[in-house]
């Protein structure tokens, strides 16, 4: 069963191409990730717990599974497509991909050491 969630139709529908989405979308600078890490407060702990909600396609979580702290991460996505591309790259087993959004994140309360949305749009 699959469960939506809040999401508006021209997302829905915009990103019903999500292997090319990712094939076209250009990642983060390193630099980027490596200053939004350290003023999270993450960057260097080892096994921090980190939640990225509306992961897409994982452009930003493939940028903290390659981190050397070995993150632990679950990566919150709403859109079944983008969230079924993500899984397809098989990250490592530190790297969780959920169904959920911002509302609605399969997260135990205190879970967690930072929270990171990469990207947003309205």
């Amino acid at each position: 069963m699959t469960t939506k969630f809040s999401l508006p139709q021209q997302a829905q529908e915009g990103f019903n191409n999500a292997a090319s989405y990712d094939q076209h979308r250009p990642s983060y600078p390193t630099d980027a990730v490596d200053r939004l890490l350290l003023n999270l407060g993450v960057a260097n702990q080892r096994n921090a717990r980190i939640i990225e909600i509306a992961c897409g396609t994982g452009k930003f979580t493939e940028a903290l599974a390659k981190r050397p702290e070995q993150f632990e991460v679950v990566a919150v996505e709403p859109h079944e497509e983008m969230r079924e591309t993500l899984l397809k790259k098989n990250l490592g087993a530190h790297i969780k991909v959920v169904a959920g959004d911002a509302s609605n994140m399969p997260v135990g309360e205190d879970w967690g050491d930072g929270c990171i949305a990469a990207q947003v749009g309205d």
